[in-house]
């Protein structure tokens, strides 16, 4: 766990904050050389980046918000809008955002179906560079696991005498009364960011071969959509650090959010295919 990176002075660069960046310009550059094959300008890539990060990162910052109320409050009111201390839903930002690139490609006249070709494999790829980004700062645990695989996160700092600040699992299972107030290390959890590295890096080369594929023009969206809704329901399960569940204690919100995107990637799919068969055959 490396939730600062760099400290010069006054400057800090937190691990979480640096990967998104990574993340943001990694998406743009190869976003800019994939548009090449639909003759969609560099220029174009860099404008909808500008204005689609701006509306992803308020759209994940509300669903947070509205998720986990408690903890935010008046008495902090720069904590409303830290988002370099972590606290973004990635759900959050995929209906304004794509509602945004619809709209912008509409204004510029430039294909949606094409830029989503374009687009769409990269976005896991990007969302895999930010989770790791998750393990760094310590957010986005694991339950407690005694897997080979399992990890411990540190109490910081190490002065017993002082109090115990930092990584979220050890000060929940301290809450909890998993570990005693002397103990350095969490309990031993499963590493659910990894977990989500390697799924998420997948479906994007999985996205990337149906879109070359390409069945139907804009084909990437569907096959992101159910890929992601069925990876994260399945990823939720190994999650630890305890996320809400409004509709019923058997799944948590983001297992309700994983079904609603696996009928949206199947509705959009389906929606998709028939005008792509009404473009080719008219009389049917």
């Amino acid at each position: 766990m490396h939730p600062t990176l760099i400290e010069l002075g006054p400057i800090t660069l937190n691990s979480y904050g640096v990967m998104i960046a990574i993340a943001f310009v990694t998406a743009l550059a190869l976003s800019i050389q994939g548009g090449k094959r639909y003759n969609i300008s560099a220029e174009f890539f860099n404008n909808i980046a500008f204005w689609g990060l701006i509306v992803g990162i308020a759209g994940t910052r509300v669903l947070h918000i509205a998720m986990f109320p408690h903890n935010y409050s008046w008495s902090d009111p720069i904590g409303w809008i830290a988002i370099w201390r972590g606290g973004l839903v990635f759900q959050g930002a995929v209906p304004p955002v794509l509602l945004f690139i619809y709209l912008y490609c509409r204004k510029h006249g430039v294909s949606f179906r094409n830029f989503c070709d374009v687009l769409i494999p990269i976005v896991p790829l990007g969302h895999a560079i930010g989770r790791l980004g998750c393990f760094l700062n310590g957010c986005c645990y694991g339950r407690v696991s005694e897997s080979a695989l399992a990890v411990r996160f540190p109490r910081i700092p190490e002065d017993l005498s002082v109090s115990p600040q930092g990584s979220p699992a050890y000060l929940d299972h301290l809450r909890q009364s998993l570990i005693d107030v002397g103990d350095l290390w969490s309990l031993p959890v499963h590493p659910s960011q990894l977990y989500s590295f390697g799924a998420l890096l997948a479906l994007s080369a999985l996205v990337w071969l149906v879109a070359r594929r390409r069945p139907f023009p804009g084909v990437a969206l569907p096959a992101y959509f159910v890929g992601y809704g069925i990876l994260r329901f399945i990823l939720e399960f190994f999650r630890g650090d305890h996320n809400p569940a409004h509709f019923g204690a058997a799944l948590s919100d983001q297992q309700v959010f994983s079904l609603l995107f696996v009928l949206t990637g199947v509705v959009i799919g389906y929606f998709m295919w028939r005008r792509h068969k009404r473009e080719h055959n008219p009389a049917t």
